[in-house]
This record gives C-alpha cells, sequence and structure tokens, in this order.
C-alpha cells in the first residue's frame, strides 16, 4: 500500500512545481508590458510641446525723468472783467456772443444815441463855422484893423465850440460799447431792446493767455519751492497733453489752521488745445530733474506685500527679479537697480507667471519711452 502512494505523491508534488512556474513567468511577462508603457508614455510627454504663456515686453532705455509735488486745483483767470456802458439808453444792437474772440476795442453793442448823433453835428457846425471866421479875424488883427480885445473875443468863442464839440462826440462814443482789452466773452448779460443805465454789466471779459491755479503747499516742502520754479499743468478733460506752467508767487507765512502756505502757479503756454478757466487741473512742481538714467514702463511693476519685482525675458523664459526704483511719472519709473539699459521687460501679462516660465513674446519690443497703448481689443494686463 505504501509502495503504490508514492508515484501518486510525486505527480502532485510536479503539478505544483508547474503551476508555479507558470504564475512566474506570467508575472514576469505582465511587469515588462507595465515598465514598456510607461517609457512609451515618458517619452511621449518628452515629445509633447511646453506652454507657452503669451506676453508684451518692452525695452528698458535711457531717458529723463523728474520728482515733483502734485496737487489737484482750478484754473483761473489774470484778467476777468466785466463791462458796463458809460451812458444810459436802450440796447439796439448786440454784436459779441459768449465764446467770441475780441480785439482790444472791438465794438460789443450800441445803444439808442440818435439825439447824441444830432448834437455832434450841431456842435461840428458851430465850431467849423467859427474856425473860418477866426481865420478872417487873424488876418484883420495882423494888419492892426481890429483891437486886441475883438482878437480874443473871438478866439475864446472857437475854443469854447472846440470843446462842445468834443463834448458832444465824447458822449456819442459812450453809446457805443467797445471792449477795453482782448480777450473771450464768457457772459452776456444784456440783449436788444434791454433798457441799461451805467450800473449795469453788459459782459464779461476774460483772458484766457493769462491762466493760474493756486494750490496749498505742506508747510514741509515750503523750501523747496520758489519763484520761477517749473511745473506742469494737466487737464483730465483733455488727455496726453501737459501745459508748460512756472511758479508766480510763493506766500511767505504758513496758515496755522492748515499747517500749508498759498503758491500760485502760471500757465507760461496754453498750447494747441486751449484749457480754460473753471477747468479742474492738476499742478505738478518738478523739484529735480535726472537726465540720464534707465527708463522702465510702470506697468511692468509687479508688488508683493512691501517689495517690488520685474520680469525680464532671457531666452524665451521669464525671471523673477527683484526691482528697485527711484523717481516715476504717470509711465515711467526710474530703475536703482533690477534692471539695465537694454533689458526686455514684460509689460503685459506677468501677472500670471512664475518664475521660470516659457513665454511667447507676441509683440516686437518697444521703447519704455513709447507712448504707445495696447488697442481696446487686446486683453488688459494679467
Amino acid at each position: 500500500m505504501r509502495t503504490r502512494l508514492t508515484p501518486i505523491f510525486l505527480s502532485i508534488i510536479c503539478l505544483v512545481f508547474a503551476g508555479c512556474s507558470s504564475k512566474s513567468t506570467d508575472s514576469r511577462s505582465t511587469d515588462s508590458k507595465d515598465e514598456a508603457s510607461n517609457n512609451e508614455a515618458a517619452k511621449k510627454d518628452e515629445e509633447k510641446p511646453k506652454t507657452e504663456i503669451p506676453v508684451k515686453v518692452a525695452q528698458a532705455e535711457r531717458g529723463a525723468i523728474s520728482s515733483f509735488l502734485e496737487f489737484d486745483s482750478i484754473l483761473e483767470t489774470e484778467s476777468a472783467i466785466d463791462i458796463h456802458s458809460e451812458s444810459s439808453g436802450l440796447v439796439t444792437e448786440v454784436l459779441a456772443e459768449v465764446g467770441d474772440v475780441i480785439e482790444s476795442g472791438q465794438i460789443l453793442a450800441r445803444l439808442e444815441n440818435e439825439d447824441e448823433q444830432i448834437n455832434v453835428k450841431e456842435s461840428l457846425s458851430r465850431y467849423t463855422h467859427l474856425q473860418s471866421k477866426f481865420k478872417r479875424v487873424e488876418d484883420l488883427f495882423s494888419r492892426s484893423l481890429i483891437n486886441q480885445q475883438e482878437y480874443d473875443t473871438e478866439k475864446f468863442d472857437l475854443e469854447q465850440s472846440e470843446i462842445s464839440y468834443e463834448r458832444a462826440r465824447i458822449r456819442l462814443e459812450d453809446t457805443i460799447i467797445r471792449a477795453p482789452v482782448e480777450g473771450i466773452v464768457s457772459i452776456r448779460h444784456t440783449q436788444v431792446g434791454e433798457r441799461v443805465t451805467t450800473s449795469n454789466k453788459l459782459f464779461t471779459l476774460m483772458n484766457p493767455k493769462e491762466l493760474f491755479a493756486q494750490v496749498s503747499i505742506p508747510g514741509q516742502h515750503l523750501l523747496s519751492i520758489r519763484k520761477g520754479l517749473p511745473a506742469e499743468i494737466v487737464s483730465e478733460i483733455i488727455e496726453g497733453i501737459s501745459y508748460a506752467a512756472s511758479v508766480k508767487l510763493v506766500s511767505p507765512t504758513i496758515d496755522p489752521a492748515s499747517g500749508t502756505c498759498s503758491v500760485k502757479v502760471m500757465v507760461d503756454d496754453n498750447g494747441s488745445m486751449p484749457i480754460y478757466p473753471g477747468m479742474f487741473v492738476s499742478v505738478r512742481l518738478v523739484l529735480d530733474t535726472k537726465a540720464d538714467v534707465v527708463l522702465v514702463p510702470k506697468g511692468a511693476i509687479v508688488h508683493e506685500g512691501e517689495r517690488t519685482f520685474i520680469y525680464k525675458v532671457e531666452d524665451s523664459i521669464a525671471r523673477k527679479i527683484p526691482f528697485e526704483f527711484g523717481y516715476e511719472n504717470s509711465d515711467n519709473v526710474e530703475s536703482i537697480a533690477g534692471v539695465e539699459y537694454g533689458d526686455s521687460i514684460i509689460v503685459l501679462g506677468h501677472n500670471a507667471l512664475k518664475d521660470g516660465a516659457t513665454v511667447k513674446v507676441v509683440n516686437d519690443a518697444y521703447s519704455a519711452t513709447n507712448d504707445d497703448t495696447p488697442s481696446p481689443s487686446e486683453p488688459t494686463e494679467g
């Protein structure tokens, strides 16, 4: 019985070893397939192109930049006068309207003046007559045909008639309203058919060439402000244009309530695009100017808390660089550290970037001092 069981036992052991061998072979085959699959996926990932983030760049350039104090103010004019009539009467004609540019001496209106015209004709006729008469008197006097008293009487009558004529002419002239200075009509106070007196205002005339802005400077800046200091006037209504100005007057006292002193800034050049009294403007007092510094577009700066950075483009890679700047204006900042002349700086699209990101420049590099701005169809920054 023991002899018959041995072959059966050996057969079972062989079958077990055969199964284990088959499983081991299948496992090695599966592992080989997984490794090949992973290698193929890695190869595909390497062949897949990296994502490029579109950005706009500018090149850092050299130029001048100023340090300034900026204040809000309202434009005023040195020459704003009310024009009154020198005579009383009915307005028969109005020859100027609001907005008209007026020359000095130009007729603005006329009053009824029939009586004055008659008086001028009458006095002129008498004066002309006495002039002719006096010529004959002079001839008689020169020949001693009349005495000194008669001569003096005729001369006195001639002088009185001349005075009467001049007085009548002045009264007639007073019925004609003329501009005493050049300027622009800002208000018309009268109309045809109105009866006016010498107390009535007929027009208000202002001179847009003599504009100024009054600003209040904090006392700590008083030593930096002096007569003749250059300035700029900027209006939000007229974009892209600044007007040359200068400090005309500096108050020698400080208001104890506000701690400020008053400064009067005159517009030196009204420019091709005129500005007018009553406009809200920004007044920039230029304290210092650096003539040759590296300029970076203001839009390139990235703020992170109290620190500032910029992104440079080097071989299509964005490099995040700590940035220190000095003077600034509405367009550019002065580079103190972090940017050198000629560096390509990202000015649009940097808000979505990380250091080392691959970028694609979608514009030709443009100057840091270029005033061009993206068109409305382009994406906004970031």
